[in-house]
């Protein structure tokens, strides 16, 4: 162990002083009030990047030292002071912990040991770095590495730990907004590197510090490490030596650049044959001694990338990669007296000419220590907390405020960016959903309203005349499938129901948009024809068909001969067709609003009429006329879903809609929230399709799926049961989840598709993170429905379903050009109920409040029980 690091470590061996988040906790002298704004987060600025950091050598008590996230603190990590990053305390991770860095081209798969892989645009056919998804999990490989190597004693060792995995005498890696930092000391030497993607341009940048802490001259070899993908991720994947044969990787000018002779996308029928039309590149600020372009002369036969042979001997082979499995290797020697630093950028993305990298290389990496990134890592920290801070709240419960204003926020960015495109789990194609996609700009649209607005018109282009869609698409060909899930049309009316609600722009209903065969229609005729192909895809009974499937994309056969029924598309259909009426009344036309309203209620009738069970609603039927989510059904027996849209669209009435939702919580609940369905099925089922053959209590058989876990807690808001919606939000957050990391294995800052159900021998077990509508929704759901500071077409409802025992709480949330500054005081310990409202010193009627303008609104809110207790 080196000299400094003995000292600060023997200095702080047994201390464990107390420390708290001020800007979460309330302090006595803050008892009586809550401050109008939040306090700036702390952000740093104008000082060189690699001086973020507490100390050279984190000592024991910097380590294990209490704060105020210390109940989301485990062995494995916990929430950094600021609530900004997740510090991780060991690389032994259950899994590995995942951070994505994109700005919204370039996106970086960053796990807290270095791994995973990167992509600009579309993960499918624009990836630039390997993933091996047999490896990934198991393994975290391969990965953005820095190998070092002391040139005399032939040791060496990797500053992320992986790949080389030599033990090392201190490990901490921090996932923060936009970057990851891993800082590590091993045989006298501190490493430290941070990742980020900077917000102007398409590469990911890698910052890196070395220090001698020893008491000799120290000589160190440094080889950085990518394994090149190159365009088609499948090719690369499924024909690995045949696709190498494409290859094109050379060194020029102290950068190594590499193409791919073959784009192999499958959209030019007639001419497929194309060239990538992109240069991948590495390089870094450092003066390079080597290289190596091809995999087999870095690594070596029967050897992995923890010995590569060039790491071991000290040296590159300098080969460039023509038609080789290739990867990106640069060299360089370093000599650091005791105590002295050394300092070095390394670049690696994607452009279309290699004059353009030139030129970002001169730009940033002139200076030898690669300082010029420093302004763009200052950029990407001025948007984050720009970000986040536009919407901010302030409760009783720190997990509440830490999800809400920084980590829910920051995945749902996430989603809103690149849906379900990309994932350490499952997939890896450029898939855009329009269901997902239509969902996940939820999540962004009070803080990026015009950004929202390009989003819908966007997606709403690929609709057809006829009102079909497809169902996702490849951004790069704009090429999916058109599979017939009955769902996937009304997304768009939802959507832009909401936008409508945030920003009153009714002149978006007015905007044409393409078809996607051909052909222009407005918005408000691309929703008209959304719900009339829905009413005409119906089944004799008048019920609309399911076709592929509903937003349960398991229950693919439950239609596939063309008579199966869905009754949550049919209570989706009924809210879309409410919005549509009100819709209809913006543009003032009155015949409209007479025949969506008339289809609605019909609708509604037939559903209570058809598929009331008695205690719950029933969820589909099957082309030969089976029931699913009934009483009578051994397995399957109860569906989430059909129970919570049968609230949130108001199909149920009030005495329906609180049987079906205690039937939830009395047959679905469980320790980790409700489940979709119960009992999960034992037993393939053909008729009813895919769920059926899922292992019980994995993907949708029986799991805790939280995206509708989301619709549960809003349906339980809308009946005014506090105690429920905030219990299902609690059982299901990524921090209480992430305080047993051995159940739940998934990172603890983020929220996973689903968590295995009671019939899994996982049970608990989290699954498929990042890459989830749970992350636009539970937002939504947190701040529309718990808080019920939520907007409507009149303007910004004040509507809050809290836990009684919250004496008050503040919000701040940007509404029609305008912040509002809500303080809810809650002095009778009501969970419900809305008692006076005070905006800018004035009592108004009611809890909604007329759009006031651009300003800064200050509103005050008394919660309580009279006659102006709003009605539902």
């Amino acid at each position: 162990m080196a000299d400094e690091g003995q000292k600060l470590d023997t200095a702080v061996k047994d201390k464990r002083p107390q420390s708290g988040l001020g800007w979460l906790e309330r302090s006595s002298e803050q008892s009586d009030e809550i401050a109008i704004a939040p306090r700036t987060t702390q952000f740093p600025t104008g000082r060189p990047l690699l001086e973020y950091g507490e100390r050279e050598y984190p000592s024991e008590e910097a380590r294990t030292q209490t704060h105020s996230f210390e109940r989301a603190a485990t062995p494995y990590g916990y929430f950094a002071e600021d609530g900004l990053s997740y510090v991780i305390r060991r690389y032994d991770t259950p899994r590995p912990w995942v951070n994505i860095l994109t700005n919204g081209r370039y996106c970086a798969l960053v796990s807290h040991t270095g791994g995973g892989y990167s992509f600009v645009g579309s993960s499918g056919y624009n990836r630039i770095t390997r993933a091996l998804p047999s490896e990934m999990i198991l393994a975290d490989r391969p990965g953005r590495y820095v190998y070092l190597r002391d040139q005399e004693t032939g040791t060496y060792w990797s500053i992320g730990w992986q790949p080389v995995c030599k033990t090392p005498d201190f490990w901490e890696a921090r996932h923060g907004l936009g970057f990851t930092t891993i800082r590590q000391v091993t045989a006298g030497i501190k490493g430290e590197i941070t990742y980020f993607v900077p917000m102007k341009h398409n590469l990911e940048v890698w910052r890196v510090t070395l220090k001698n802490l020893d008491s000799r001259i120290r000589n160190l070899a440094v080889f950085t490490y990518v394994e090149w993908c190159l365009g088609n991720y499948a090719f690369d994947l499924l024909e690995t030596g045949f696709a190498s044969l494409f290859n094109d990787v050379f060194y020029e000018d102290g950068i190594i650049f590499a193409t791919k002779r073959l784009w192999n996308i499958g959209h030019r029928p007639a001419k497929p044959h194309a060239e990538w039309g992109q240069y991948a590149y590495i390089a870094s600020s450092f003066p390079v001694k080597g290289f190596d372009c091809i995999r087999e002369d870095f690594q070596g036969i029967y050897r992995s990338l923890g010995n590569p042979i060039s790491v071991e001997r000290g040296r590159c082979s300098n080969t460039a990669a023509s038609g080789k499995d290739a990867v990106g290797v640069l060299q360089t020697e370093v000599t650091m007296h005791p105590g002295e630093e050394y300092t070095f950028t390394v670049l690696v993305g994607a452009e279309e000419d290699k004059e353009t990298i030139k030129n970002i290389t001169r730009t940033y990496l002139t200076d030898p220590s690669g300082a010029g990134v420093n302004p763009l890592f200052d950029e990407l920290k001025a948007f984050w907390e720009e970000y986040t801070q536009k919407v901010w709240v302030r409760t009783p419960d720190p997990d509440f405020d830490l999800s809400l204003n920084i980590w829910n926020k920051y995945q749902a960015w996430f989603t809103s960016s690149f849906a379900r495109m990309s994932s350490y789990y499952i997939g890896g194609g450029s898939i855009i959903g329009l269901r997902d996609s239509s969902q996940d700009v939820l999540g962004v649209m009070p803080m990026d309203p015009e950004g929202s607005k390009k989003r819908i018109l966007d997606i709403m282009r690929h609709q057809y005349r006829d009102g079909s869609c497809l169902h996702n698409w490849d951004p790069i060909t704009e090429m999916g499938p058109k599979t017939g899930h009955s769902d996937d049309p009304l997304w768009l009316v939802l959507v832009v129901s909401e936008y409508l609600k945030e920003t009153g722009d009714a002149s978006i209903l007015d905007e044409n948009v393409e078809y996607y065969d051909g052909g222009f229609g407005t918005v408000y005729e691309h929703l008209k024809k959304s719900v009339e192909f829905t009413l005409s895809r119906s089944s004799d009974r008048g019920i609309p068909l399911i076709g592929a499937g509903d937003w349960n994309d398991g229950l693919d056969q439950v239609g596939s001969e063309g008579r199966g029924e869905s009754v949550m598309t049919a209570e989706f259909l009924c809210l879309a067709l409410r919005e549509l009426v009100t819709m209809a009344r913006i543009k003032g036309d009155l015949d409209d609003m007479a025949r969506f309203d008339r289809a609605r209620l019909e609708l509604a009738d037939r559903i209570n009429s058809l598929f009331w069970d008695g205690e719950w609603y029933q969820r589909a039927t099957t082309d030969s006329g089976k029931v699913l989510g009934s009483s009578q059904n051994e397995t399957g027996k109860i569906y989430l879903n059909a129970q919570s849209w049968a609230v949130l669209s108001g199909v149920a009435p009030h005495d329906r809609a609180v049987k079906a939702m205690d039937s939830c919580k009395n047959l679905l609940d469980t320790r980790y929230g409700p489940a979709l369905l119960l009992p999960a099925y034992r037993a393939p089922d053909s008729s009813i399709g895919i769920i059926t053959m899922f292992a019980p209590g994995t993907k949708e058989n029986g799991t805790i799926f939280n995206h509708p876990v989301c619709w549960a807690i809003i349906a339980e808001a809308m009946l005014k049961r506090a105690d429920r919606a905030y219990d299902y939000w609690k059982k299901t957050s990524f921090i209480t989840r992430g305080r047993e990391p051995e159940i739940y294995k998934a990172e603890p800052y983020v929220y996973s598709e689903y968590v295995h159900g009671p019939s899994s021998a996982y049970f608990g077990q989290g699954e498929f993170t990042w890459t989830t509508g749970t992350a636009p929704w539970m937002w939504r759901a947190c701040l529309d429905w718990i808080l019920g500071v939520r907007p409507e077409y009149e303007g910004l409802k004040i509507d809050p379903v809290i836990p009684p025992e919250w004496e008050r709480f503040f919000v701040k949330r940007p509404f029609r050009g305008g912040i509002y500054e809500i303080e809810v005081l809650n002095p009778e310990g009501v969970s419900s109920g809305v008692k006076e409202v005070m905006v800018n010193g004035q009592r108004i009627e009611g809890n909604l409040i007329k759009p006031m303008g651009q300003g800064v609104h200050r509103v005050t809110v008394t919660m309580g029980s009279n006659r102006q207790a709003h009605a539902h």
